[in-house]
């Protein structure tokens, strides 16, 4: 009897160790495949947060009616586990052509916990044909669109800004301060560099921004930020939305970003949390402007 006893005891902590590993965490792969599965299990609602949380990620989701800001204004707090969890996609993978689909297609394609657009990357998007594409590691195009500052995150999930001034072109953007490069973005323009607002009249200045953008009038926008290691945020405003000074200001405010980088704007903002859009959503989820690219938060918990 205590030998059989001992037998089951022994099977019972095997299998609770198996059921205890049966849960884990692997870094996503530099490439173009998605992130672990979503569990809605990990969702929850408190106070008007909707949080997504596992040992690899943390999201909160803020949707705020602010008549300070005199707009809607939405956003999330977002940390992760790994650098690899901040990750790209494109409508077909190619980031260089035409192909465009909703952004809650491609959060959805790729188990996006949060979405974003991007920086409209499309092969033929008049005076942004010729901007530096570079994602998840690889080179799609290796142009420059004169003019705009450009955003480069790294292997470690660091951002890092090359400002219009510099010489872009010359510029080895595959790697930064000995970090491999891989994502780069040009859109801009940076608001926030190394913890310093950027003064409004380079900020308002059309010539540093996509000629559709009008930086200092009232649209939608979208920005990226970085708060710390591994700790982001993303804000868009909608409607008649804000400028980009006070885009900047409404950052900072929410939290102390080391970055603040603009994406595009106007009717491609797009925020989805859980595969939903979230941002401007009177329509329903129905008649959502198809864009290029996104830029994405996965989990990396992946249930055997």
């Amino acid at each position: 009897m205590r030998r059989l006893t001992a037998i089951l005891v022994s099977l019972l902590t095997v299998c609770l160790c198996v059921g205890a590993c049966a849960d884990e965490f692997r870094p996503l792969p530099i490439d173009l495949t998605g992130g672990a599965p979503l569990n809605t299990k990990n969702q929850s609602k408190a106070d008007g947060v909707e949080i997504y949380e596992d040992p690899t990620i943390r999201v909160e989701y803020h949707r705020v009616e602010s008549r300070e800001w005199q707009c809607t204004y939405y956003y999330a707090l977002i940390s992760i586990k790994d650098a690899s969890q901040l990750r790209t996609a494109s409508a077909d993978n190619k980031f260089v052509s035409n192909a465009k689909v909703p952004a809650t297609t491609m959060a959805k394609r790729t188990n996006a916990v949060i979405a974003i657009n991007g920086d409209f990357c499309a092969s033929f998007s008049g005076n942004k044909s010729n901007n530096y594409i570079l994602r998840q590691g690889t080179l799609f195009r290796d142009t420059i669109e004169p003019g705009l500052d450009m955003l480069l995150i790294d292997e470690e999930g660091d951002f890092h800004i090359y400002k219009r001034e510099e010489d872009l072109a010359a510029l080895d953007k595959t790697q930064i301060d000995g970090k491999k490069v891989i994502n780069a973005f040009q859109f801009g323009p940076a608001v926030v560099i190394d913890g310093e607002k950027v003064d409004d009249e380079i900020i308002i200045d059309y010539s540093r921004s996509p000629a559709y953008s009008e930086p200092d009038r009232r649209a939608q926008r979208m920005c990226i930020a970085q708060i710390d290691k591994l700790h982001y945020m993303v804000l868009c405003c909608a409607h008649y939305g804000i400028d980009l000074p006070t885009m900047r200001d409404l950052a900072l405010s929410i939290a102390p970003c080391k970055t603040v980088y603009i994406l595009d704007g106007g009717n491609s903002t797009q925020m989805v949390f859980m595969g939903k859009k979230k941002n401007n959503v009177t329509q329903g989820q129905q008649n959502i402007r198809p864009i290029t690219d996104i830029i994405y938060f996965a989990s990396a918990w992946f249930a055997d």
